[in-house]
């Protein structure tokens, strides 16, 4: 969605379906995103994520909602069509010249 995006989180973030908050089934699938990514969003829910200090995890979560936050005011004003994005190639430029590795299953053309 920004630019910093894929510099901020690079291995993306992991997606559990709605679950009955609070329980054993939301805490293992979370626990099972966490072992490839470094934040899950609870559908319907929250987020959760984790970083070496308090201040990497709360910039983590904070560029995920601003990002979320961006994204659902764009798709609101154009119908749900994004009018220009990132391309690929634009992508694995931005992740060289920030010394970030970008999952190639993120990268295809839309």
């Amino acid at each position: 969605m920004a630019t910093e995006c894929p510099v901020v989180f690079p291995n993306g973030v992991g997606v559990v379906p709605w679950m009955v908050p609070g329980g054993r089934d939301i805490a293992v699938a979370t626990s099972e995103l966490m072992k490839k990514y470094d934040a899950a969003i609870w559908a319907h829910h929250g987020i959760f994520c984790s970083g070496e200090t308090f201040d990497i995890t709360f910039g983590l979560m904070h560029t995920i909602e601003k990002a979320a936050e961006i994204l659902i005011k764009v798709m609101s004003v154009t119908g749900g069509a994004k009018r220009q994005t990132i391309l690929p190639d634009e992508f694995r430029s931005l992740a060289k010249d920030f010394g970030v590795s970008l999952p190639e299953e993120f990268l295809y053309d839309k």
